[in-house]
């Protein structure tokens, strides 16, 4: 299925939105942050990139 790049700084959250999502077969990568998404990761190697519009630091919208 889809790899999802999860972004939520809020981890129960992101927990169950990972647990949903693995659950329907994505593959799912987890973040906290903006920052460490962009760090950690090559946002292209993604086929839906899932953020809160709300983090620390900057919003989700600046994926």
């Amino acid at each position: 299925m889809s790899r999802i790049l999860l972004v939520e700084d809020e981890v129960v959250i992101r927990m169950e939105l990972r647990r949903l999502l693995a659950r329907h077969g994505h593959d799912v990568v987890e973040a906290g942050s903006i920052a460490e998404a962009e760090a950690a990761h090559d946002l292209r190697a993604f086929d839906l990139v899932l953020a809160d519009v709300r983090l620390p630091g900057a919003p989700g919208t600046e994926l």
